[in-house]
């Protein structure tokens, strides 16, 4: 009796996610649009030819207004919204801005959303991080953002003022000829 080494499973992709089946977990916003403060999260992901990914899924993790993160917020903050990207390759969360929060050593961090991204092609989801193009002084002594050396790498972190209260924050998967990658961070396993 002979025996044989196996190998390892290989990984597949994630997603494409199908809205019948993750739709209960995607459709809440963070707050209501009359809340103080409340601001739209919107853009689009794009795949490595920049094309719209119409099936790929967000996730944000996030500080409340004040910089504080559950279970030290009230309890109706959950600080996390999973959204769907619909036939365009959109999504859209109502939030509102964080404050800042303390980093690792102490060092105040600029206001910022963290992004999980899925999608099909992907053998794990990516992780990034969105901070907010009109908070230049904050942004300036970020720890992160400081950095990251390259500027172009750096660029692709900031979501732009689109109009009064509605910030865009588009994801691009892989350089395309509509613009650089974003900016991801890795994790060991």
């Amino acid at each position: 009796m002979s025996t044989s080494k196996l190998g390892a499973t290989p990984s597949q992709t994630i997603g494409p996610f199908f809205k019948f089946g993750t739709e209960w977990i995607a459709d809440e916003d963070l707050v209501a649009q009359d809340y103080r403060g409340a601001i739209l999260l919107a853009g689009t992901v794009f795949d490595g030819a920049g094309n719209p990914v119409p099936d790929a899924m967000v996730e944000i993790w996030q500080a409340d207004d004040n910089g504080k993160f559950p279970p030290e917020t009230s309890e109706s903050w959950m600080g996390f919204a999973r959204r769907l990207t619909d036939i365009g390759g959109q999504y859209r969360i109502r939030t509102v801005k964080p404050g800042p929060v303390p980093g690792s050593s102490g060092e105040l961090q600029a206001p910022h959303i963290f992004m999980v991204v899925f999608a099909r092609g992907l053998l794990k989801p990516v992780f990034t991080r969105i901070y907010f193009a009109d908070e230049s002084g904050a942004n300036a002594t970020d720890p992160l953002l400081n950095a990251i050396e390259d500027s172009v790498a750096r660029s692709t972190l900031f979501a732009s003022v689109k109009s009064e209260g509605t910030y865009e924050f588009d994801v691009r998967l892989q350089d395309s000829e509509r613009g650089p990658e974003t900016q991801f961070f890795g994790f060991d396993d």
